[in-house]
C-alpha cells in the first residue's frame, strides 16, 4: 500500500467515527492529520453533497481515495499530509480518589448506608416511568423557570428534601472523593471562577467556548460509569445513578418552550440543574475532555481552563485562531457533549476579553455591565425595600445580595465597598 492509499485508508476511520456533520469531520481531519493542506474544508463539502448522511466506512474509503484533491495534495513538492494517529477514541474514565470510599456490596447495603428501607430506596430511585399526570406528591422534583438573558428558558430541577438529603450524603460521601482535573475550576474545592479567569490574564488572544446544555447532555449510561469506575457493582451503581438522575415529567405545552434537541435530552435520564450531586458528576464526566483540550492546548502553546460550561484558551501566539472551533467542537462531540456555536468568541487585546463575568485584559477586573446592575438593585432595594426586588424569589435575598458584593469586592476592592456602603442603608 502507498503512502495515499494509507493516509486516505486511516482519514476515511477517523471520519467515519464521527458524528456526520462539516465541524465535526473538519475537526476530526484537522486533529488527526499534520501538514493538512488549506482546501480540506473543500474535501469535506464535497464528502457531504455526495454523502448526505453517514455511509459505509467502505464509501467514505472509496471516495477518498477517487478524490482529485487528495491527488493534488501527495503530487505537490511541498510537504504531504501525514497521519498523526490522534486517536479520537480514548480509554474509559477512571475516577482517582482522594480516600477510601464507603464499602456497598448490595442493594440492601446501599439502603442501609442511606438510612431507609429497601422499599423506600426503590421509591427514591424511580426507576419506573412516571409522566406529567402523575399527582406532584408522587414526584422527587420541583420544577424553576428562569428566563436567560439572551433568550430561551433555564430548567432548574430542584429534589424535595428528602431525596436531597440522600444526594447530599452521596456527594459528601462518595463524589467529594474523585480529584478533579487542573483545568476544572468550577465547584472544586479551592478553585473558582476567578482562579479560571486569572489563569488568561493579559493574553493577545482570548478564545471562549459554551457547552451546551452541559448537565442535561450527561446521561444515564456515563453516570452510571462513574459509579462502576469507583468500584461499585453494577446493581448498587444502578441504583446511585438513579438516585443522582431525573427525567422531566412535563405536558407538552410546557416542554414545546424548549428547543427539539433539549425536550430530547430533558425526557432521558440526565443530571438534574439543582441537584447537590451533578456538579461533582459533571466534572468527573467531563475530566476526559479535560486531558484532551489540556493535551490540545500545550500543542498549540496555548492555556485552558474550563469553569463548568465556559470553557477558555488563551495565547500570545499570533494567528488566525477560527479553525480551532472545529477541532474542540470534535472533542466535545466525541465526549459526549457539543457546543453552543452562537455563543464562541475569540478576542483580542483592543476588545473587552472577559470570561465569566471577569475582565481579563490586564488583570483581573469586576464587569462594569455587572457592577452597574447590581448597584441599581441596591439602590432600588434602598428605596422601595429589599422584597421589591427578589423577582427570582429567592430564600434569603440579603444574604444572596452580600455574597455578589463580597464577590466584587475580592475583585475590585473600592467598587466593593462602594457597594457595601449602600447594602448598610437597606432596611
Amino acid at each position: 500500500m502507498n503512502k495515499q492509499a494509507f493516509f486516505t485508508s486511516q482519514l476515511a476511520n477517523w471520519l467515519f467515527e464521527v458524528e456526520w456533520h462539516y465541524k465535526t469531520l473538519l475537526g476530526a481531519s484537522i486533529v488527526c492529520v499534520t501538514h493538512l493542506p488549506d482546501d480540506v474544508n473543500e474535501v469535506i463539502n464535497e464528502l457531504l453533497v455526495a454523502h448526505p448522511t453517514k455511509p459505509p466506512l467502505s464509501d467514505i474509503t472509496e471516495f477518498l481515495a477517487a478524490s482529485d484533491r487528495i491527488d493534488s495534495w501527495f503530487i505537490r513538492n511541498s510537504s504531504q499530509p501525514r497521519i498523526t494517529r490522534f486517536t479520537l477514541k480514548q480509554g474509559g474514565m477512571s475516577a482517582h480518589i482522594r480516600k477510601p470510599l464507603p464499602e456497598i456490596n448490595s442493594v440492601g447495603e446501599l439502603a442501609k448506608w442511606l438510612l431507609v428501607s429497601t422499599t423506600e430506596l426503590e421509591w427514591f430511585a424511580n426507576c419506573w416511568r412516571n409522566d406529567a399526570s402523575t399527582p406532584s406528591h408522587l414526584k422527587h422534583y420541583h420544577y424553576d423557570f428562569l428566563e436567560k438573558r439572551n433568550g430561551g428558558i433555564r430548567l432548574i430541577e430542584k429534589p424535595k428534601i428528602d431525596l436531597k438529603r440522600i444526594q447530599r450524603k452521596i456527594n459528601d460521601t462518595i463524589l467529594s472523593t474523585i480529584e478533579t482535573h487542573d483545568a476544572a475550576h468550577g465547584f472544586c474545592q479551592g478553585r473558582n471562577c476567578v482562579s479560571h479567569a486569572t489563569n488568561h490574564v493579559g493574553k493577545r488572544y482570548l478564545i471562549s467556548y459554551d457547552i451546551a446544555d452541559c448537565f442535561h447532555s450527561i446521561s444515564w449510561p456515563t453516570i452510571k460509569n462513574i459509579f462502576r469506575s469507583l468500584g461499585y457493582s453494577e446493581q448498587v451503581s444502578v441504583y446511585l445513578t438513579a438516585l443522582c438522575s431525573h427525567r422531566v415529567q412535563l405536558d407538552h405545552k410546557t416542554l414545546r418552550l424548549f428547543t427539539h434537541e433539549q425536550r430530547i435530552r430533558l425526557k432521558q435520564r440526565h443530571l438534574p440543574q439543582g441537584a447537590p450531586t451533578s456538579p461533582a458528576l459533571a466534572n468527573a464526566a467531563l475530566h476526559q475532555l479535560d486531558v484532551r483540550l489540556t493535551g490540545l492546548a500545550n500543542s498549540l502553546d496555548m492555556d485552558y481552563s474550563r469553569y463548568a460550561d465556559d470553557i477558555a484558551l488563551s495565547s500570545n501566539v499570533h494567528r488566525d485562531w477560527r479553525f480551532l472551533e472545529s477541532v474542540v467542537g470534535g472533542i466535545c462531540i466525541d465526549e459526549g457533549v457539543s457546543l453552543n456555536y452562537r455563543k464562541t468568541r475569540i478576542k483580542r487585546p483592543h476588545q473587552k476579553q472577559r470570561l465569566v463575568g471577569i475582565v481579563v485584559n490586564t488583570q483581573t477586573n469586576i464587569d462594569r455591565q455587572y457592577y452597574d446592575a447590581l448597584k441599581a438593585t441596591l439602590t432600588n432595594c434602598k428605596r422601595h425595600g429589599i422584597e421589591s426586588q427578589n423577582r427570582e424569589g429567592h430564600e434569603n435575598l440579603r444574604a444572596q445580595l452580600l455574597g455578589r458584593i463580597q464577590y466584587v469586592k475580592s475583585l475590585n476592592k473600592i467598587k466593593g465597598e462602594k457597594l457595601e456602603r449602600i447594602f448598610s442603608e437597606i432596611a
